[in-house]
């Protein structure tokens, strides 16, 4: 590609290959960024999507000696991890839970403040204009609420957004978004858009999306797509990101005949506390076998919590109401417990041990365990393994995988054998089309009598089109669960 004379060049690599946990992921990656670029970045999940923005924001370097990466600012200080990050916003879930451990008792107010100069600490004098200056941000975001609130109670929502106002502090020379529409509320949707559509034309931007529909909402000038370890730039026209079809195929609209329904979990005016806040008062809800939900609310409204107190990892408040679990989700032990509720869920990832390979969180479906279970997978899981595109990740250990490897994993977990109940916490927008489709048919063919809980953000559209029957609507605002119409 040729570029203007007029336009600076931010970021180059020349012959570049990229390697986590010692395997090699990228190789002889070639690229030039130049001001005003906006690129948009395809790929099937765990294709190296999120290890080329990483490597671009300066947080995975070149592997070996023969390949190079510069920056703008290269000239005046040399390549450096902290100069890069004072010219660099990155949103990715990686850097979130880096800076959610990092900043863990930091209020959110704390950490924007200590990060208002690009820097990336917090022990300096703020001076009042900068003070100002964050409170009128916070506000313009409508995030007063968590300004106050310790980072390392947000969820994954909310500390999305909380790197969201973090990059909008000041002006960078490069933004990098890996999907940088996940988790967040419609009301916060509409600000990003606007103001990723806003950037200075002195800046680049990056971005990986999933979200078809919202990424088409941008304006794209260059198209890549990284395959087989390698990165390719396509004609605009011939990767421009798509809105995904509205028309739901016939056969997925056809009637879905429901057993009777039997009491699973039944919670009565419960008080629920996590990290020692109250999340939910007087909480109340029940669901039935056969039921099939669809959450939504707000980033911080409890989705991610509502879901574990499914999956029993929460007690009620002592004095308050209770909480039954019954019929086949009547236990003793939790294990039991855990083995009847599939969750998928990015909370979970890290409820493996960094031991287990792929292969070893498949085979602890049909033990219940994470300590004991079969060497060998059964024949029977061959197809499931299949389906998932998982055949060539078996032997990798599950915590290095993408978040998107990462979910799909626990998809096929959760399908190898069916169970009472499939709990899905913000499980799509990480996939990519065709796996997406896969779990969708899943869950269309899952028994009748098995409930299923869907907390989402994203596709909704394309959820209630494609599930065999219009799910109930539950929306959580301010602690309080409500049914819509």
């Amino acid at each position: 590609m040729v570029f203007p004379a007029d336009r600076r060049v931010i970021v180059t690599l020349h012959r570049v290959a990229v390697a986590r946990a010692g395997k090699p992921v990228l190789a002889n990656l070639e690229l030039t960024i130049c001001e005003g670029d906006r690129l948009f970045i395809a790929g099937e999940n765990g294709a190296g999507k999120s290890t080329l923005l990483a490597l671009l924001a300066g947080r995975l370097h070149p592997y070996g000696s023969k390949g190079s990466r510069s920056y703008l600012w290269d000239d005046e200080k040399g390549e450096n991890f902290r100069t890069s990050r004072k010219y660099i916003a990155f949103i990715s879930r990686e850097e979130q839970h880096r800076l959610q451990h990092i900043h863990a008792q930091s209020t959110l107010r704390e950490f924007l403040l200590g990060h208002s100069d690009g820097a990336d600490f917090l022990y300096r004098e703020i001076p009042e204009a900068e003070v100002q200056r964050v409170e009128a941000l916070i506000a313009a975001w409508q995030a007063s609420p968590l300004a106050g609130r310790k980072i390392r109670t947000l969820s994954l929502g909310e500390m999305r957004l909380a790197l969201l106002l973090r990059a909008a502090m000041h002006e960078r020379k490069l933004y990098i978004f890996d999907e940088p529409f996940s988790s967040l509320s419609e009301a916060v949707l509409t600000l990003v858009i606007s103001w990723i559509a806003s950037l200075p034309a002195t800046s680049a931007v990056v971005m990986t999306s999933h979200d078809a529909e919202r990424a088409a909402q941008l304006h794209f000038t260059r198209q890549f797509v990284v395959a087989q370890g390698s990165l390719t730039e396509l004609p605009v026209a011939a990767a421009a990101p798509k809105p995904a079809a509205t028309q739901a195929a016939a056969g997925d609209v056809a009637d879905f005949a429901r057993a009777e329904a039997k009491m699973l979990i039944e919670c009565r005016q419960a008080n629920f506390f996590h990290d020692f806040t109250c999340i939910f008062r007087e909480l109340s809800f029940s669901l039935n076998s056969g039921d099939r939900v669809l959450l939504t609310g707000p980033n911080g409204a409890g989705k991610s919590t509502l879901l574990r107190i499914m999956h029993g990892d929460f007690y009620p408040e002592y004095g308050t109401g209770p909480l039954v679990f019954s019929g086949v989700l009547a236990h003793e032990l939790k294990s039991e417990l855990w083995q009847k509720v599939q969750l998928v869920a990015a909370a979970h990832f890290t409820y493996y041990p960094a031991y287990m390979s792929v292969q070893d969180v498949l085979a602890s479906r049909y033990s219940g365990s994470i300590y004991e279970y079969p060497d060998i997978l059964p024949a029977a899981a061959s197809g499931m393994v299949a389906e998932f595109s998982l055949q060539d990740f078996l032997s990798r250990p599950f915590h290095a995988l993408s978040e998107g490897e990462k979910t799909r994993v626990l998809f096929a977990r959760a399908f190898l054998f069916p169970a009472p109940a499939y709990l899905i916490d913000e499980g799509f927008i990480a996939l990519s089309h065709p796996h997406f489709l896969s779990a969708i048919a899943h869950i269309n063919g899952l028994p009748q009598n098995a409930a299923v809980v869907i907390a989402a953000n994203e596709r909704i559209a394309e959820l209630t089109q494609r599930l065999r029957i219009t799910p109930s609507r539950w929306q959580l605002q301010l602690g309080r669960l409500t049914t819509l119409p």
